[in-house]
This record gives C-alpha cells, structure tokens and sequence, in this order.
C-alpha cells in the first residue's frame, strides 16, 4: 500500500520549526529556507523526528521549492 503523500503534506508540519512542507521525491521537505530540513519515508511512514531528518543545501532547497511552486500553478 502506497502512501498518498501529497495529502499528508496538508496535514503535516515541520517539527523543527512548525512550518509547512513540500513533497519531493518520497519524501517531505520544510519550506522555511533557515531550517531546510527532509523528512524521509521509511515503508510508507512519514519519519518525522528533527534528529533523524537530512539538511539540504541552499542550491538544493531552492531547486525543491522552485518544483513544488511550479508543480502548484
């Protein structure tokens, strides 16, 4: 079973820093550029501990968020 994860993401804050999230791959990142975190999904549940997230780049968060806005047009 296959997780839809793009209604996750409306129901679904960052936990570092409360704001909201874009999907990515298989995965959700945070969409405030200081905190820039990606919360994996392990066997379809959304990992969402700050300790066990992944920190993007800049270039990397920028790209993410430009797909995720282009996506929503």
């Amino acid at each position: 079973m296959s997780i839809d994860l793009q209604s996750y993401s409306q129901l679904l804050v960052c936990p570092a820093c409360q704001s909201k999230l874009v999907v990515d791959g298989h995965s959700f990142v945070c969409r405030a550029e200081p905190c820039r975190l990606r919360y994996e999904v392990k066997d379809d549940i959304p990992v969402m501990l700050s300790d066990e997230a992944l920190h993007t780049t800049p270039e990397e968060w920028a790209a993410i968020i430009q797909r995720a806005t282009s996506a929503n047009l």
